[in-house]
C-alpha cells in the first residue's frame, strides 16, 4: 500500500471515529456540529485518494448541516443544496460515473433529511452507503468501505427490529 493510500485511510479513520462516536452525542445541534467535523475529516480523506466529488459532497454536508441548525430545512433549501452538488460535481468529477455516486446519495440524503420516519430515512441510509461503498473500494478508501458496509448493516437491522412483529403479552 503506498503513502497516499495509508494517508488517506488515516484521514478517514478519525472521521469514522467520530462517526461512531457521534452516536452517543443526544442534541441534534451537537450531533451536527460533530458530523460536520466528520465530513471535513472523509471528505479529506477522499480527496487525499483522488476523489474531488467525494470531497466535494462531504462539504456541502456541512454547508447544509449549518443550515439546518440555523433555519427550517424547506423544500426551496433542499432543492438549492441539490442544485449545488449537482453543478459542482459535474464541473470537478474526475472519476466518471463513481464520481457522481457521492453527489447522488448527497442528493438523495439532503432530500429526505427531514422525513419523520425512521425506516424511510434508514432506507435511504441504506442506499445512499451502498453508493459511498461503490466509490471508497474504487479510489481505495478501506476505512470508509468497513464503516459504509457496518452502517448498511445496522440499518438494515434497525428497519427490521422497527417494523418486527411485537410479542403479544399475557398480563
Amino acid at each position: 500500500m503506498n503513502k497516499i493510500v495509508l494517508l488517506g485511510n488515516a484521514i478517514t479513520f478519525f472521521g469514522a471515529v467520530l462517526m461512531i462516536c457521534s452516536g452517543f452525542i443526544k442534541s441534534r445541534k451537537n450531533i451536527l456540529r460533530a458530523q460536520s467535523v466528520q465530513c471535513l475529516l472523509m471528505g479529506s480523506g477522499n480527496l487525499v485518494l483522488g476523489s474531488v466529488n467525494g470531497f466535494i459532497a462531504n462539504m456541502v454536508s456541512i454547508v447544509r448541516n449549518y443550515i439546518c441548525l440555523k433555519r427550517e430545512f424547506t423544500i426551496p433549501l433542499k432543492v438549492f443544496f441539490i442544485a449545488i452538488q449537482v453543478a459542482l460535481s459535474a464541473g470537478f468529477n474526475n472519476l466518471g460515473i463513481i464520481g457522481w455516486f457521492p453527489a447522488i446519495s448527497a442528493a438523495m440524503f439532503t432530500w429526505f433529511l427531514d422525513t419523520k420516519s425512521p425506516t424511510v430515512l434508514k432506507t435511504v441510509i441504506i442506499a445512499t452507503e451502498v453508493l459511498w461503498a461503490i466509490h471508497d473500494l474504487t479510489i481505495l478508501n478501506y476505512v470508509a468501505l468497513v464503516t459504509d458496509i457496518f452502517t448498511i448493516i445496522t440499518n438494515a437491522a434497525g428497519i427490521w427490529m422497527l417494523n418486527r412483529p411485537q410479542k403479544k403479552t399475557v398480563g
